[in-house]
């Protein structure tokens, strides 16, 4: 769908202004959905200029995408954020120098790989040095709430198997024992898992949240050809962004005529795990009274691939808290909180005061951001609760698969 017919589908109800984080932070039309998508129709009708000024409330924005989830006309609001970042990148001044590093790097296999096998030798070296200091800076404070480097279970490669799980790149580095975990959960479900190899790299979510979509269209062709490869026929990520993003290859590539087709194709395979598990009658031990378990969506998984309901029923039992907000976002968003503190930190103590409304001692989530997010609050806030990945926690627990 062109942006231009995106847009037309907007009848500008204003349903989507409750869902809006910003909006409910700072109560102006131009911080809404609805504000956006008119400021983004007159720049390409020529009735306003494409300035950075004109497009900024596209860098307000989160890209969590609750405004899909509430519009009843079924806007496809993250085309127009797209475009309206695209535009944004044009015009705007340069990036801080933190998040255009983490952009080249997560850009290239080469530096990649590099990144991973720094962080494995000096990572713990690096938080410890982020705890000590107490620096306003985004990218330190963030730092020192990474988990120090962690050893991945051995895990037998099997090529060829059903389910692929895409390594990525902020998983990769940070969590590889999650994406292992991934596949051996899988497999205790009875499900043919293999990890595909770690040079597919990054699927170009940030690139395109960030308006470079000559990147991210290079990525994308990068990881459907190492899908296609595997003979796999679906495709996880543990990143809800991310996944979301895979699914999305359709619509990125569609302009494409060498590779519409076979992103379109690839983009129907991405699947959840939670979805997979549950599908296959996986059923884990229930968290018990004295548990005290909590969820935060992540915005992508949500509101991108509609995945709501089946974490939480793989969490269900008596120890389970819901969490207040109705999966409001958490502030992370990507890079939103390196380039945004000033928004960002605003959502995170919402958020961490939520979470203690629960008594939880456990917020699980499905997204690397949100759990670096939640980390980040805990530690500055003094709440003691701990973070885990929705694989992490299911793969400590028993658990079977009921015909």
């Amino acid at each position: 769908m062109s942006v231009e017919k995106a847009i037309d589908t907007c009848i500008q109800c204003g349903f989507c202004l409750q869902s809006c984080p910003t909006y409910r932070l700072f109560r102006r039309e131009e911080s809404s959905p609805r504000g956006r998508i008119a400021r983004l129709k007159d720049i390409l009708q020529g009735d306003v200029e494409p300035s950075y000024a004109n497009l900024q409330t596209f860098e307000e924005c989160l890209g969590c995408r609750a405004c899909e989830t509430a519009c009843p006309s079924g806007v496809p609001y993250e085309e127009i954020l797209l475009e309206g970042r695209a535009r944004l990148r044009a015009a705007a001044p340069p990036q801080a120098a933190s998040a255009r590093a983490a952009l080249r790097v997560l850009r290239s296999d080469v530096l990649l790989r590099a990144a991973k096998s720094a962080w494995r030798r000096r990572g713990r070296d690096a938080v410890r040095w982020a705890r000590r200091r107490r620096s306003h800076s985004s990218a330190l404070r963030l730092l020192a709430a990474l988990p120090e480097p962690a050893s991945a279970p051995a895990l037998e490669r099997r090529p060829g198997a059903q389910v692929q799980v895409h390594q990525g790149c902020v998983m990769d580095i940070v969590w590889p024992e999650t994406n292992a975990k991934a596949v051996l959960l899988l497999r205790r479900a009875g499900i043919a898992a293999d990890l595909l190899p770690a040079s597919t790299g990054c699927c170009g979510a940030l690139h395109a949240h960030q308006g470079d979509l000559p990147a991210a269209r290079e990525m994308a062709r990068r990881v459907i050809a190492a899908f296609e490869a595997s003979g796999g026929e679906v495709l996880v990520s543990l990143a809800g962004g991310c996944a979301a993003h895979l699914a999305s290859y359709g619509r990125l590539l569609e302009d494409d005529p060498l590779w519409a087709e076979r992103a379109l194709a690839m983009s129907r395979r991405v699947e959840d795990i939670s979805r997979l598990l549950l599908g296959q009658g996986y059923r884990p031990a229930p968290p018990g009274p004295g548990e005290r378990v909590t969820y935060q969506d992540s915005c992508h998984l949500r509101h991108g691939l509609g995945v709501q309901r089946e974490p939480r029923e793989l969490l269900a039992g008596e120890g389970y808290r819901p969490l207040g907000g109705d999966g409001a976002c958490c502030g992370s968003a990507g890079i939103y909180n390196l380039l945004r503190p000033d928004v960002s930190d605003r959502l995170l103590a919402a958020k961490v005061a939520e979470i203690r409304q629960t008594g939880a001692e456990t917020v699980v989530t499905g997204n690397p951001g949100c759990a670096l997010q939640l980390r980040l609050g805990a530690r500055e806030s003094g709440d003691a609760y701990a973070v885990r990945h929705l694989v992490d926690w299911l793969y400590e627990r028993p658990g079977e698969t009921q015909d």
